[in-house]
C-alpha cells in the first residue's frame, strides 16, 4: 500500500493554520483505508485555532475514528485543562500513557504494518506532527518535515526538546 502524500489531504484540512496534526491523521487514516470526513477529522482531534493538536487528543481522535493506537510520553508535569480533558478522554478509551520508547523501537513498528507519529520541536519553537515512515542511512523520513526528511541526530534533539517529552502516537489497523 502507498503512504498518501501530504498535499493530497483535503483542502479543509490543509487550510488549517496549524494543520501538521490533522494531515497526520488524515495520512494515516487514509493510508488504513478509513475514509473519514475533513470536518470529523479536524474534531476527533480536538483541533483549536489556539493549540493546533495535542498529541493525547490525537490519539483519542484515532482510536474513535476505528484505528488501534499506543500513546508514548515522558511525564508530563504542565499540563492545562484542555489537554487534561484529553487525557480523561483517552483512558475512558482505554488509552493509557506508555513510557517513551526509543528511535529504533520506533522504526520497527513500520515492519509490523503500523505508522508512528511523532511531535518534534522546530527551529522556530513550536511543536511539529510527523508521520515517521522509515529511515535510510542517518536519515528519518518524515514527510511533514520541511524537506520531507530529517537527519536522525537532529531529530532526536527536536523529538527531546522541552515541552515535547517525546511523545508519539503508534498507530494501526
Amino acid at each position: 500500500m502507498k503512504f498518501p502524500e501530504w498535499w493530497e489531504a483535503p483542502d479543509e484540512i490543509q487550510e488549517l493554520d496549524g494543520n501538521c496534526g490533522p494531515i497526520a491523521a488524515w495520512s494515516v487514516l487514509h493510508y488504513f483505508g478509513k475514509r473519514i470526513s475533513a470536518a470529523r477529522i479536524i474534531s476527533s482531534c480536538r483541533y483549536t485555532k489556539r493549540h493546533g493538536v495535542f498529541s493525547v487528543h490525537m490519539a483519542a481522535g484515532l482510536s474513535e475514528m476505528g484505528l488501534q493506537v499506543s500513546f508514548h510520553s515522558e511525564e508530563d508535569h504542565e499540563i492545562g485543562e484542555f489537554e487534561k480533558r484529553g487525557y480523561a478522554r483517552a483512558r475512558r478509551l482505554g488509552i493509557s500513557v506508555d513510557p517513551p520508547i526509543e528511535l529504533p523501537v520506533l522504526l520497527r513498528q513500520r515492519r509490523y504494518g503500523r505508522i508512528p507519529i511523532v511531535l518534534y520541536d522546530t527551529a522556530s519553537g513550536s511543536g511539529h506532527f510527523s508521520t515517521l515512515l522509515g529511515a535510510r542511512g542517518s536519515t528519518l523520513r518524515l514527510p511533514l518535515a520541511e524537506k520531507g526528511a530529517m537527519p536522525t541526530d537532529e531529530f532526536l534533539v527536536a523529538w527531546s526538546a522541552p515541552k515535547i517529552l517525546r511523545q508519539c502516537i503508534i498507530a494501526g489497523k
